[in-house]
């Protein structure tokens, strides 16, 4: 067993040339900085821990992703797991050479998929090209704890103690009952990483309710595909609605199927009494689309209105309306736009007994990139355009 000098009860290990070298160099796949530091990070960590635990444990050790599932996890995540015997041991290493806190990601904590039952800290010096494990914590012990950073007097630093506990005591309660996640449908998953494709989003586990990121981020066939698109990769099984649909093509009569004339989607009867609500500013709009979305339990309509302006850019208007005015919409719908980088320009939420909801118009040139958002408790969908 490898101990620190200064302290017995850690670990410590060399990083040789060779294995910093080539963990940085896989590293550079990832999408952004912070995903590249994960990889960088994790993957020394495992090939330094995981050749060790098998060669110092008769307990099966091993990898719970493959290298391809584990470049799509760094790419958002940090941390890793291996299988350890009976339990699952996850690493969250960190650069940072101070040890006064151990910050735990959310996601190992309070999904269900991906809990383990220790979690050990794991500190890497790139200049000096040294690791340590400083210490551990069960899983019972943040939760019991409630927070997700936890001070130093909470981690044990005795590693003697893990490695007792696992041969006396294998049986050991290390886990807390964590509640389960909504299964999120396909076509919001489809939406959902359609919006944080952008390259401007550093942290896409903050653009989302928890709830909903952490269902994404566990299916390791969605993961794979925000990962392929943040790369700049299409991958093969996207379906139609995530392309950004391109309205200035709408002003030369060309429209994706999915947008229909109101007359086709409404019926003639009401679609002549349909207008946006103009409020004073320029006539109506000389092109109107509209495209039915599906949400839990109703079904509206998204409707989108054009107009030419002078200086070439475009004037957009867009509305949200249950499907006959007889009909309401569900309280508390919310309507957003969003800039390309996901910033959100103007929202707008349904009251009771309203049955249209409208953002105010504006104006953009060709090329400008936005999205429509539209969310009802934790169900998001969204629309991608392009001028």
């Amino acid at each position: 067993m490898t101990f620190l000098t200064e302290n017995p009860t850690q670990l410590e290990f060399p990083i040789s040339p060779d294995l910093a070298q080539q963990s940085w160099l896989k590293s550079q796949l990832q999408s952004t900085a912070k995903g590249q530091w994960n990889a960088y990070l994790n993957e020394v960590s495992l090939q330094i821990l995981l050749p060790w635990l098998q060669t110092e444990y008769k307990q099966q050790t091993s990898l719970v992703f493959n290298e391809k599932l584990l470049s799509s996890f760094w790419d958002v995540v940090n941390g890793s797991v291996i299988n350890w015997g009976n339990k699952r041991l996850i690493i969250i290493p960190e650069k940072s050479l101070d040890n006064s806190e151990y910050s735990i990601p959310q996601e190992w904590v309070d999904v269900p998929k991906l809990v383990g039952d220790y979690y050990l800290a794991v500190q890497i010096n790139p200049d000096e090209l040294s690791m340590r494990v400083w210490g551990y914590t069960t899983h019972e012990q943040i939760k019991v704890s409630g927070r997700y950073n936890l001070d130093a007097e909470e981690i044990i630093s005795d590693l003697n103690v893990l490695w007792v506990v696992s041969q006396l005591n294998p049986e050991e309660k290390t886990r807390f009952p964590v509640a389960s996640l909504s299964s999120v449908p396909a076509i919001q998953a489809e939406n959902l990483l359609s919006r944080l494709t952008s390259p401007n989003i550093i942290q896409p586990r903050l653009e989302l309710p928890f709830s909903l990121w952490g269902e994404l981020v566990s299916n390791d066939n969605w993961r794979q595909k925000l990962y392929q698109l943040r790369q700049g990769e299409v991958p093969t099984n996207l379906t139609p609605h995530q392309v950004a649909a391109n309205i200035s093509q709408w002003l030369q009569n060309t429209f994706e199927e999915s947008w229909q004339s109101l007359d086709n989607l409404l019926g003639t009867n009401a679609s002549l009494g349909f207008s946006f609500r103009n409020a004073g500013e320029e006539s109506d709009a000389i092109i109107k689309r509209a495209k039915s979305l599906n949400l839990p339990n109703t079904e509206v309509i998204l409707i989108m209105g054009l107009d030419t302006e002078t200086d070439d850019r475009i004037g957009i208007r867009i509305q949200l309306r249950s499907r006959s005015q007889d009909e309401y919409l569900p309280t508390g719908i919310t309507l957003k736009l969003l800039s390309a980088s996901g910033k959100i320009i103007q929202s707008i939420q349904s009251r009771s007994q309203d049955n249209i909801i409208q953002l105010k118009r504006f104006k953009s040139p060709v090329g400008t990139q936005f999205s429509v958002q539209i969310e009802i408790d934790d169900f998001v969908m969204i629309e991608n355009f392009t001028i």
